[in-house]
């Protein structure tokens, strides 16, 4: 769903390589000249309290999240990733076919031994569990072995405060990567789609909503400090866990029963299906009594629309659109 400014950047991505192509030395292909040049002076980026430094931009990259290997795509540097992790994911159709042609490394999180085989110069994780200690794949003992690592920031610990933490790492993206005209297209892409809609449920009530992930003894859903929550107030939803201190926190039926959800958020994901998830909360002793299982207030969204990417804007249509349907209307 690359926006307008996105395209036009590629239009005149286009047309400079044609002019480099007119002016490269003999032997010499686009690809060598453009993006294997080394930086003028180098760039440093701080991430996650790790500071790295390149000296040019990276050309053989592994991501370890599929949301990241969009991102990537996005950003134009998709023929630079030499393997992904989570490669039985479902791509979004505009980057199916580049998505297919990178090497799929595990279902899901490469080994260590896989990393070191393809000699990165980054490794991106889109998750705190990208960079498993235990794994031995921590960012630390990558950068023992020489290996520069970027961290979606919103699992640096801090949370997701605002859609600003979205920009600046896309921004260092864009800057180690050499691309960040690119960056900064995808990043206006993400920013203008979430206001518009909040420009559209402007002076709306927020609707008391369930976040529900998993989880039959102990539920788990959002808290207040991850994308689940820039998600929720762009869509008009009010979170019923706000006062979670994590990403993904864990309540109680009791407690959710009592803040009597509206509306309840499924996220699809895993072997529990969708239809699972609603077929137990509706039998379920507590949430049968709640005014969203009595209503069928159900809305389905993808997982992989609940994490650090442009996939967001979607997420927040789906929700805004189902909760304020006379605000949003059909799109």
């Amino acid at each position: 769903m690359p926006s307008q400014l996105f395209r036009s950047s590629a239009l005149v991505t286009l047309a400079v390589a044609a002019l480099v192509v007119a002016g490269c030395s003999r032997g010499e292909s686009v690809g060598q000249s453009a993006s294997t040049e080394s930086f003028a002076e180098p760039v440093s980026v701080t991430n996650c309290a790790r500071t790295e430094t390149f000296d040019a931009p990276p050309q053989r990259i592994v991501s370890m999240n599929d949301h990241v290997t969009e991102v990537l795509i996005e950003m134009g540097a998709g023929d630079r990733i030499v393997g992904t992790g989570y490669g039985d994911a479902t791509p979004l159709p505009e980057f199916a076919e580049a998505f297919a042609k990178i090497p799929k490394l595990a279902k899901e999180y490469p080994t260590r031994e896989q990393i070191l085989d393809l000699d990165p110069d980054l490794v991106v994780g889109g998750m705190r569990s990208a960079f498993d200690e235990k794994e031995g794949r921590s960012r630390e003992s990558l950068g023992e072995q020489g290996i520069p690592t970027f961290l979606f920031s919103e699992y640096c610990g801090q949370g997701f405060p605002d859609i600003g933490l979205l920009r600046s790492d896309y921004t260092q993206l864009g800057e180690i990567l050499g691309v960040p005209d690119e960056a900064r297209a995808v990043t206006d892409r993400v920013t203008s789609g979430l206001q518009a809609v909040r420009d559209e449920i402007a002076g709306t009530t927020p609707v008391p909503t369930f976040f529900y992930d998993s989880g039959e003894d102990v539920p788990l859903t959002i808290g207040g400090v991850g994308v689940g929550q820039i998600i929720a107030d762009h869509a008009g939803a009010a979170n019923l866990v706000a006062e979670g201190e994590k990403p993904y926190s864990k309540s109680t039926w009791e407690i959710i029963g009592e803040r009597a959800p509206e509306a309840i958020v499924v996220l699809d994901y895993g072997t529990t299906s969708a239809r699972a998830k609603i077929d137990f909360l509706t039998s379920h002793p507590i949430m049968s009594t709640t005014p969203a299982v009595k209503a069928g207030r159900f809305v389905v969204v993808p997982l992989d629309d609940f994490f650090e990417s442009p996939r967001l804007v979607r997420s927040v249509e789906t929700i805004a659109r189902a909760l304020h349907p006379d605000a949003v209307g059909a799109r």
